[in-house]
């Protein structure tokens, strides 16, 4: 289910007793690496809600080129995926490398009981509590967004 802000206390309200994780990530140009990070995700808890990185926040983190597919399809896109319960765009614009007042706001509404990551998202990592906050490595580098990309223009 796509979801606002506004929704995320309704959330934790219907799911209570269960174990919500909250990830993020841009997820443009969906492949197997997203899909094999998010079976990863599911499996600290019941509810999986994804923190779509917005276009602006794309483009200040991967250049004026990304994202290939604007937010609100990538947020259908990841609707539609078993693996995900709730999808909703950040709704901060500041850079990537910055923490927004929303985030805090996301943290204190939804109380999620983990935030994994990738290691690359820096949005939550001073704001939450150490101890729910889940690291996850990298297996591959392989695919990535940016190799399927740079594969396409090389082949053209």
């Amino acid at each position: 289910m796509i979801i606002t802000l506004n929704d995320l206390a309704s959330v934790r309200e219907r799911h209570k007793g269960q174990k919500i994780v909250l990830t993020s990530g841009t997820f443009d140009l969906l492949h197997t690496g997203h899909l094999d990070y998010l079976e990863k995700v599911e499996q600290y808890g019941n509810i999986v809600i994804v923190l779509l990185s917005g276009d602006n926040r794309t483009k200040a983190r991967k250049g004026s080129n990304r994202p290939i597919i604007p937010e609100q399809d990538r947020a259908k896109i990841l609707d539609c995926l078993t693996i995900v319960d709730y999808v909703f765009i950040d709704p901060s614009k500041l850079s990537p490398d910055q923490t927004d007042s929303v985030h805090s706001e996301i943290l204190n509404t939804l109380k999620p009981d983990y935030y994994v990551t990738d290691g690359a998202d820096p949005r939550f990592v001073d704001i939450m509590d150490k101890s729910k906050f889940i690291i996850l490595e990298r297996m591959h580098a392989e695919p990535s967004t940016t190799s399927i990309i740079k594969q396409i223009i090389d082949s053209s």
